[in-house]
């Protein structure tokens, strides 16, 4: 998309033109869109997140046509997880340390090199498993340093009074990829064309195409240097992060209400094969249905907070989505037809969609700037944890079955989020 004159304009400037009065019914409904920076940043990382979701598609598939191996699976998939809980905290120093347009450009150019190595793997017949696995490797710690720097980034170019809407936005084009990615990663695997090591090279495309647009955003403003310019050592930075989070009852609820449904309510993902072979008996084809209609509720909710990120009452707002996405799954794993199981999973897509953005947005609304980094990595370790949720998960489906896991981990959702809202006074005060 083109910006012209986007380099002459200081950052300052392009804020305050965020802020008048939007020139479009697009605009007014999603107002981050008025600062061209954002607009750039958004649009142009959107073939980084797709890529990652090709990637998710493409290595377990090329994992499995390797090892013939459901557990080498898993092994691939972790990969990626683990060094995100090893990383994470010191991507958050780097984050408030130094310019975050800087850290995007080598967390994408390392994903663009460690792509384009298993492509020509794939190409010259040689991929072996290992090679996934290093893979996810090296993009996990990318991307340790990658997601920080860009939430913190994003409220660098927009400013506090954007920043709700500018985050909702930038969940919504996630979700959006999540639907587009596994499909697009199915198409192009069946082409005899592209295959595995073509599907690679496409996505090292991608990442390629993401530096160029990275190049034309602004550093850093004059404002943001002098607020990140280091005036201690990144340890004491560090120490300086968590005990800024231990000390906000207000980020500790937050940071609890974001495990939540992680730990007890996203696992449904991970069981929907199950769902489609043993419970609905309606194959791939089901299974399909079934993940396009999580997906694009998640879209619509993410969507939808972005409409309403001025709400006067967040937390009231947030525990309605977390009450329904709990209720929600309930409502399937208790489904007696598959048409009423599409249903309560497009409302479990949008309620979880919708209360994970808005839990998003409120953490980084109750963060002072210069720490966005370090509390957004701390804020990313959440996520780890649900691929290390999905196995108990996965062990009780095999013992008390997928229905009733699904409905007791929807229970406990309901359970959490109105314990933390009524028993939690701080929560209640989140503006």
């Amino acid at each position: 998309m083109a910006l012209p004159g986007l380099r002459g304009v200081t950052l300052e400037r392009q804020v305050a033109t965020a802020g008048d009065e939007p020139r479009s019914p697009l605009q007014r409904l999603y107002p981050a869109l008025g600062a061209p920076a954002f607009r750039l940043l958004w649009l142009g990382m959107l073939p980084s997140t797709l890529a990652w979701q090709l990637n998710a598609v493409a290595s377990g598939y090329a994992a499995f046509v390797l090892s013939d191996s459901a557990t080498t699976l898993g092994i691939v998939s972790i990969a990626s997880g683990l060094p995100v809980l090893a990383f994470s905290l010191l991507g958050g120093v780097v984050a408030d340390r130094f310019p975050r347009r800087t850290i995007l450009l080598l967390a994408q150019a390392t994903f663009a090199v460690a792509t384009g190595a298993v492509a020509a793997a794939a190409l010259a017949g040689q991929l072996q498993v290992w090679h996934l696995v290093a893979l996810g490797l090296v993009q996990g710690v990318a991307m340790s340093f990658n997601i920080p720097a860009r939430q913190a980034y994003i409220a660098e170019l927009v400013g506090p009074h954007l920043l709700r809407n500018a985050v909702a936005l930038n969940n919504a084009g996630m979700n959006c990829c999540r639907i587009v990615g596994p499909a697009l990663a199915g198409s192009l695997l069946a082409t005899p064309a592209i295959g595995i090591g073509g599907l690679f090279g496409v996505m090292t495309a991608m990442y390629g195409a993401v530096l160029l647009s990275l190049l034309r955003l602004p550093a850093r403003s004059a404002v943001d240097a002098k607020a990140q310019r280091p005036a201690t050592g990144g340890w004491e930075q560090l120490v300086e992060g968590l005990a800024y989070i231990r000390g906000s009852p207000v980020l500790l609820a937050l940071m609890g209400l974001a495990c939540v449904p992680l730990l007890f309510g996203l696992p449904y993902l991970t069981l929907l094969p199950l769902f489609a072979e043993r419970v609905f008996d309606v194959g791939a084809a089901g299974l399909g249905a079934l993940s396009a209609a999580a997906g694009i509720g998640g879209l619509a909710g993410s969507l939808t907070v972005a409409t309403i990120s001025g709400h006067s009452r967040p937390a009231a707002l947030q525990l309605g989505f977390g009450v329904g996405f709990g209720l929600a799954l309930i409502a399937f794993g208790l489904a007696p037809a598959f048409p009423v199981a599409i249903v309560a999973l497009a409302v479990a897509g949008f309620t979880s969609a919708a209360y994970a953005a808005l839990n998003n947005t409120l953490v980084m609304g109750n963060t002072d700037a210069r720490l966005y980094g370090r509390v957004m990595s701390v804020y990313l370790m959440t996520y780890a944890v649900m691929p290390i949720a999905s196995f108990p998960a996965a062990w009780l489906a095999d013992h008390i079955g997928g229905p009733a896991t699904v409905a007791g981990g929807g229970a406990i959702v309901v359970a959490a989020v109105v314990g933390v809202a009524a028993l939690y006074p701080p929560y209640r005060h989140i503006r």
